[in-house]
């Protein structure tokens, strides 16, 4: 491997570097995408079967992760 590598110059491997690694970072941004859609899936699967209905489902799978609660407008109205 060492071989293979000292056949380059400093340019040349601050490229390959660069190639590979964008290489791999689209892969692993499809192969994330993929993994995503199929753990939705098996999130829908498992809803249908403890007889969740489809309205449920969608408000479960729409809402996002980690949405706080909303904070009161008015001071006076937590300070009774």
């Amino acid at each position: 491997m060492s071989d293979f590598l000292a056949r380059f110059s400093g340019g040349e491997l601050i490229g390959l570097v660069a190639v590979v690694g964008g290489l791999l970072c689209g892969i692993f941004g499809i192969l994330g995408h993929f993994w995503h859609e199929n753990r939705v899936t098996a999130l829908k699967r498992d809803m249908v079967e403890r007889g969740m209905s489809a309205e449920e489902i969608q408000a479960a799978v729409s809402a996002g992760p980690g949405q706080p609660a909303a904070a009161p407008r008015d001071r006076r109205s937590c300070c009774r």
